[in-house]
């Protein structure tokens, strides 16, 4: 049983299904969730994607980002990452919504799910393990896989309650999308973002008419507003350039959550694993988490199909901890380029922008964003596939 249907939960019943495995996937939302953030998707998950044959399809859904421009409240640019970044990626990195890849990975698994359904209780049986469902249905399975994010249940459940695991950044970040053909074509096919200190604002056109925005602040509280729109426009009601219009489209259709990293000293226990940001959440800060999603489930499988359910999560665990937790580093490291704190550290990252369109410069930061997953993939496949 795999409790959440996102991209570690489908990645890993894409698998398990290959290597003979009988998978039921119970997700909490009563239906299946598109849309999300933009997020620039290589690395191992990219090569796991290739194994899947998934890449066409992945493809089909690549955003048309050339650049990313830093602007200020009038909207001129004051930095930008120009093509010269993309192409040095170019056949390496996928920019697509985190739904789409969602998306192509559900159209691939073969496995039922059973939608606004979540664990309420966890049992170890004799070489088993038994799970009570909202609703009161009952499973036994060899294997129960939470998949469930940063707040899962079954990390919950089987390990305790989130605040012993979650390492709260001090940042809320929400992310929207609606239909606006003007405001789509004003944005034009480029990553756009406005910055004051603690605060960052982006957008970017989607498909035929959309946009995509997201948002992100400092904010020393770790409990989440009651009203999610009416928190972003009072933070954010002041600031210039297209912020007024894409406060004015807010819907109730937001996505609001904290910015947290995860991190657990054992992601097993009897016959309960972990995979994903349940276990090992490294923030937007880090990037890289779907693409560790992916190569986590692709471990997990592999490990399962060489040495059977009792070994196997202690052999994932100590092939993907070492990369995680260097990927959460970095995320940490990360912060304050993403969202400076001061307006001196504005006009630092607006520079290291401008430095990085000369190729040496490039290189080098290239080099320094790419995740530190070493050589996690290098283990031969066996059964699996």
């Amino acid at each position: 049983m795999i409790a959440g249907a996102g991209i570690a939960g489908l990645t890993t019943a894409w698998w398990l299904e290959r290597a003979g495995w009988e998978v039921l996937l119970v997700e909490r939302s009563p239906e299946f969730r598109t849309g999300g953030y933009m997020i620039d998707f290589f690395g191992p998950g990219l090569e796991v994607a290739r194994r899947m044959g998934l890449l066409s399809a992945l493809e089909g859904h690549r955003a048309r980002i050339s650049s990313v421009t830093a602007v200020d409240e009038r909207g001129r640019r004051r930095s930008e990452l120009g093509e010269g970044m993309y192409e040095a990626l170019a056949g390496g990195m996928i920019s697509l919504l985190r739904g789409d890849l969602a998306g192509v990975l559900r159209d691939a698994v073969r496995s039922p799910i059973r939608f606004g359904t979540t664990v309420e209780a966890v049992e170890p049986v004799a070489e088993a393990v038994r799970v009570l469902l909202t609703g009161g249905a009952v499973e036994e399975a060899d294997l129960l896989v939470g998949a469930d994010g940063v707040h899962s249940r079954v990390r919950e459940l089987a390990f305790g309650p989130e605040e012993r695991f979650a390492r709260y950044l001090g940042y809320h970040v929400a992310a929207f999308s609606a239909h606006d053909a003007g405001l789509s074509r004003r944005i034009g096919e480029r990553y756009q973002m406005l910055t004051t200190p603690n605060r960052m604002v982006g957008c970017y056109a989607v498909g035929e008419g959309g946009f995509a925005s997201f948002f992100l602040h400092r904010n020393e509280k770790r409990q989440l507003p009651e009203d999610p729109v009416a928190e972003l426009r009072d933070r954010f009601g002041d600031l210039g350039w297209v912020v007024p219009e894409l406060l004015r489209a807010l819907s109730g259709d937001v996505y609001l959550d904290l910015a947290a990293q995860v991190e657990m000293e054992s992601w097993h226990r009897d016959r309960v694993v972990l995979v994903g940001d349940a276990c090992g959440a490294v923030s937007l800060f880090a990037g890289h988490g779907a693409s560790l999603a992916m190569t986590g489930a692709y471990v997990l499988a592999e490990e399962l199909a060489a040495g059977g359910v009792d070994a196997a999560p202690a052999r994932y665990q100590a092939r993907m901890r070492p990369p995680v937790t260097r990927t959460q580093e970095f995320g940490r490291r990360f912060t304050e380029w993403m969202a400076p704190s001061t307006r001196w550290r504005i006009v630092a990252r607006d520079w290291m922008f401008r430095l990085a369109n000369l190729p040496f410069v490039r290189r080098r930061m290239l080099d320094s964003v790419l995740p530190p997953t070493g050589n996690v993939l290098d283990r031969p496949a066996v059964g699996v596939g």
